[in-house]
């Protein structure tokens, strides 16, 4: 019962971030390419350790993977003791994961241009990350609805 109760809400508010990522990145000119800082970050690090990246499909299921497990255990941090703080916490944590995603890049020496090339891009950013923060939110209070906090 506590996966279901602990991780099944972050897990939700991670799949349900990565796919309106990966729908606007597919549909949109003007979206983000959350995915693009990801594969800079795993290519710096196979090269860091002396071996040659993985190519691009198995680069861009890799960091699809990783955004997943990275998201869902920022998630877990928005169960609260009350279903209006868990709805507090998603509002707050899910708007700081989106300024963290626009604003960390650069000072982890990665390239923030996919995320911050102009103010649609960046509002995109934010609320894509603010959406799964709020889907976490609404799974974790329907899971633990008639749980003892």
């Amino acid at each position: 019962m506590g996966f279901f109760r602990n991780i099944l809400p972050a897990l939700a508010g991670s799949l349900v971030l990565n796919i309106i990522h990966e729908l606007g990145r597919k549909r949109l000119d003007n979206a983000p390419r959350i995915n693009e800082i990801a594969e800079e970050g795993i290519e710096k690090t196979w090269r860091a350790a002396g071996s040659k990246p993985p190519q691009e499909k198995e680069l861009y299921s890799m960091a699809l993977a990783g955004d997943i497990v990275a998201n869902t255990a920022f998630f877990r941090a928005i169960s609260g003791n009350s279903p209006k703080e868990t709805w507090a916490k998603g509002l707050l944590l899910g708007t700081a994961a989106g300024i963290g995603a626009l604003t960390l890049t650069k000072p982890l020496g990665l390239n923030d241009e996919p995320v911050n090339r102009n103010r649609n891009v960046k509002a995109l950013t934010v609320l894509y990350y603010l959406i799964g923060g709020l889907v976490t939110a609404a799974v974790y209070n329907a899971v633990n609805r008639n749980a003892t906090r």
